[in-house]
């Protein structure tokens, strides 16, 4: 009994520093890439490179540790944790395609800013697969959303939208005359599918944190819902300086997409650790 014990104790302890390590580890690489674009102004030509080259393999960080979760879960096609993380998977998988389109457009090609183009058709069909995940998870713990559970969501969700709409996308409104319908509609498209996902995140917080639904796996869905959000201001903030003109490769802006797919990482890690 006391070596069974022993164990438990020992795996508990494994696990536990293994979050800290990729706490730390997070940590370190979000700190390094503020670093990174601190320093723009006095190594132009290595941003520009490092801003189109990076991002692929930060979003593959996001695509590895879903793949460690597919597996913890995985039961067989059907299963309802097996479609979750595998929807999860797959839109980090075109998320990547996306960042990885991007670099092949600006460093091959030599397209400086390739919006729109085929990394936006990754990037946007990512978010069917993500909204699957996040509602077939939500549907797992549906008898305790309650009414006053959703409104409140969608309260959360309205104001966010409010705050981002009038500091972000009134810009965008006022310059269509400037736009192409084609652009025009991506640059709507986005926000309204981050904006989407966020209701579903956020009701999922509210499920884990707030019920007796709530355990451990909430810390996930805090960082899923911080990934979500980021990613969202991120969207927005790019169209409107793309409008404005003051978009470039190494704009700090990108540090928000950045800092989305660590949180993304970290979120699926510590979700396969803590069930």
């Amino acid at each position: 009994m006391k070596r069974t014990s022993q164990t438990t104790d020992d795996a508990l302890d494994v696990v536990s520093r293994g979050k800290k390590l990729a706490y730390a580890l997070c940590l370190v690489v979000a700190l390094g890439l503020v670093f990174v674009y601190a320093l723009q102004r006095s190594f132009p030509d290595f941003i520009y490179t490092f801003s189109n080259v990076v991002p692929p393999f930060i979003a593959g960080a996001a695509v590895l540790s879903s793949f460690f979760a597919l597996r913890k879960y995985w039961e067989s096609f059907g299963s309802r944790l097996s479609e979750i993380w595998l929807s999860f998977a797959a839109g980090m998988i075109l998320w990547f395609l996306g960042e990885l389109g991007w670099a092949l457009y600006t460093m091959v090609l030599g397209i400086e800013i390739p919006y729109p183009s085929i990394a936006d058709v990754f990037w946007l069909v990512g978010y069917v697969p993500l909204f699957i995940a996040l509602l077939l998870y939500i549907q797992l713990f549906q008898p305790a959303i309650s009414s006053r559970m959703f409104f409140g969501a969608a309260a959360i969700v309205a104001g966010a939208t409010a705050a981002t709409f009038l500091t972000l996308m009134m810009p965008v409104l006022a310059g269509a005359s400037e736009q192409d319908f084609i652009t025009l509609s991506i640059s709507f498209a986005y926000p309204a599918l981050d904006l989407a996902l966020f209701l579903e995140a956020i009701i999922g917080l509210l499920v884990f944190t707030f019920t007796r639904m709530k355990s451990r796996v909430g810390r996930a869905w805090h960082f899923i819902n911080s990934a979500i959000l980021l990613n969202a201001v991120a969207d927005m903030s790019f169209s409107y300086f793309t409008l404005e003109g003051t978009y470039y490769n190494g704009h700090p802006q990108e540090l928000l997409f950045h800092f989305g797919y660590l949180l993304f990482a970290l979120a699926f890690y510590v979700h396969s650790r803590e069930l």
